[in-house]
């Protein structure tokens, strides 16, 4: 996230073993000379979903082989030796997710309202979850996130999504060590001993209106509402609404797990169990944002194993 990580220090660990980007920067990390998945003959990444380079572009039927189990129906996370998730998802830990995402929708909405007329951003922001193991279950959450520049392809959720699984798709079958943290955030809290745990989305475009109706409704930042999906590999789904000033600033937690978690609960946070969620059908608006999202984890939640 681009807000400094105030959960409590972990004890000293050993280093991490990728390079963790530095501050907010909207200039990505520039891959290897020799890496098969840089976009040298695309635009800046920050302006549009990864595309393939030249070379590895062929026909349409060829190019949807290459691509074929990016369509596939994502498995759920990874598992131990005994069967359980290698990243154990409590309801502790969905609290502080939850937490961690109104936090990164406070913060994108404050700088996508100051940048709205000079190098505006995409009205949406990537978290991608990782579990610290060994640690305290409070301080446990560790997130890379990234906010984008505006173009036709960020703009649009779903798409912006497919891109970024595409992306992760051909960085893991160039070297298995791509690690997203450094190769698809612009901003990564420190980790040593973590596992991947889930995606999570940020956006300004609401069932109250789109960002581009939003903006011309407001007085400043405050008045602006945001929403945030989060799918993590256990299988859970949530989904935010947090309220600008003339919903008083509440916050509505929609979950597929019904595990009561009250405790985080304060006077404008609102949390409902919600099925639904769990099966969300084609004619859904966010169909496609749920499918691209599960599809991101999966790509990466494999390519995060040992080898």
């Amino acid at each position: 996230m681009f807000e400094p990580n105030r959960t409590v220090t972990p004890p000293p660990a050993p280093a991490p073993s990728y390079s963790a980007p530095a501050a907010l920067s909207y200039q990505h990390p520039a891959p290897a000379a020799a890496s098969l998945y840089s976009v040298a003959d695309g635009p800046p990444y920050e302006r549009s979903a990864p595309r393939l380079p030249a070379h590895r572009r062929t026909s349409a039927a060829s190019d949807e082989q290459e691509t074929r189990h990016l369509h596939a129906v994502p498995q759920e996370g990874p598992r131990g030796p005994g069967g359980d998730p290698a990243a154990d998802i409590t309801a502790a830990f969905r609290g502080e997710v939850v937490s961690r995402l109104r936090r990164f929708s406070v913060l994108h909405t404050r700088h996508a309202w100051e940048r709205r007329r000079r190098d505006p951003l995409s009205p949406h922001g990537i978290a991608l979850f990782y579990l610290e193991r060994g640690v305290p279950v409070p301080q446990q959450l560790r997130t890379a996130t990234r906010i984008f520049l505006a173009d036709d392809e960020a703009n649009d959720l779903p798409m912006l999504l497919y891109g970024l699984a595409r992306h992760a798709h051909e960085g893991y079958q160039a070297d298995p060590r791509f690690d997203p943290r450094s190769m698809m955030a612009n901003k990564c809290d420190p980790m040593s001993a973590a596992v991947f745990a889930g995606v999570g989305v940020c956006t300004l475009d609401t069932p109250l209106g789109t960002w581009a109706e939003a903006q011309r409704h407001a007085a400043n930042e405050f008045d602006l509402p945001g929403r945030c999906f989060a799918r993590l590999i256990d299988g859970t789904r949530l989904v935010l609404d947090r309220g600008g000033r003339k919903q008083f600033n509440g916050l509505s937690v929609e979950s597929s797990v019904d595990d009561a978690n009250t405790h985080y609960g304060v006077p404008s946070m609102q949390w409902r169990w919600n099925p639904s969620l769990a099966e969300v059908e084609p004619h859904d608006p966010a169909y496609h944002v749920w499918r691209w999202m599960s599809e991101l984890g999966r790509i990466i939640d494999l390519g995060s194993r040992p080898r």
